[in-house]
């Protein structure tokens, strides 16, 4: 049955001309989509005033860019895209429509989600090549028509939006987080978490939540040595114990400060993997402190100096 139906299908795509020739004294059109984590898209030429493909392609996307926001994704697309039709428009003028701001994300953007090396890689395609022209796609787009199971349901990406900002979003636990003290305070807190050896040389851990009047709570940590996940319970019981307030609170750790703002809504993303299908260290208090930092009203998370031995 699958032969038959293979056979029946070249038989149709031989009977329909369904694809034209390239024609190299006509500038070439590139739809790019994405959908489920695959790259898909339509090379078309002017034919009869309308646009014929010449050519699809579609590519799955690979785990790191799988995991990355819809805006992203779209990046990686195009990218994929351009090198899967660079074999047929052969440095002939391209205008590459996608329903992404994919130049803008490219040079404005200053998101934690991609490497430098995998940053790099996508100008050098998509910016560095001189006969393509990016356009944003506000008509029907043909790359949305290919089949799959989700066909009908696209991304919620794909209506008019600003890419920045649906970035921005997606790489903090929480949209109104600051790095800096807020304006107004309920409270202000510190909070530390360390790891050491006691007089028999075992490891215990600990972490302190305080105000500069006093202690709010201190404890040792059964069954934990790490002076990193001593650190992520201090900023997980800070904010609980700021629900609904408006709380600045102060770490010394960079560990720390780095999971509120860089990493940790990146991890979840992933499902709280590595880029190399690994376990992320801490996932389970990492999620803890993302789920702790919607409790309070208003939250600033701000990276300090760390104290040294003394008064200080």
């Amino acid at each position: 049955d699958e032969m038959d139906a293979f056979i029946e299908l070249k038989e149709c795509m031989c009977r329909a001309p369904a694809l034209g020739m390239p024609d190299y004294t006509k500038p070439f059109t590139l739809f790019c989509h994405e959908r489920d984590a695959c790259s898909l898209s339509v090379l078309t030429q002017a034919h009869g005033g309308i646009n014929r493909p010449v050519a699809y392609f579609s590519a799955t996307l690979d785990p790191v860019a799988a995991a990355l926001p819809g805006c992203l994704r779209a990046v990686a697309a195009v990218g994929i895209s351009l090198t899967q039709s660079e074999g047929i428009v052969m440095g002939h003028p391209l205008t590459v429509m996608v329903p992404h701001s994919v130049e803008i994300l490219l040079t404005r953007s200053r998101t934690q989600h991609m490497t430098g090396a995998r940053l790099t890689r996508y100008e050098t395609i998509i910016l560095g090549s001189p006969n393509v022209q990016l356009k944003r796609c506000t008509t029907l787009n043909p790359a949305t028509l290919f089949p799959s199971e989700n066909a009908e349901i696209e991304n919620a990406e794909d209506i008019e939006h600003d890419c920045l900002q649906v970035t921005e979003f997606c790489t903090k636990p929480r949209p109104d987080i600051k790095d800096t003290k807020l304006e107004e305070n309920d409270q202000i807190i510190f909070v530390d978490g360390s790891c050491l050896r006691d007089a028999l040389g075992v490891l215990k851990a600990g972490y302190a939540v305080c105000t500069v009047t006093g202690v709010l709570e201190a404890s040792w940590l059964q069954g934990v040595y790490s002076a990193q996940v001593a650190e992520l319970v201090a900023l997980t019981r800070a904010c609980q114990l700021s629900a609904l307030m408006k709380v600045t609170i102060y770490t010394d750790s960079q560990y720390g400060f780095g999971i509120v703002h860089d990493f940790g809504q990146l991890w979840s993303q992933r499902g709280f993997m590595t880029s190399s299908g690994s376990p992320v260290k801490n996932g389970e208090r990492i999620r803890e402190l993302l789920h702790a930092i919607q409790l309070p009203g208003e939250v600033a998370v701000v990276k300090c100096s760390a104290h040294s031995k003394g008064q200080d």
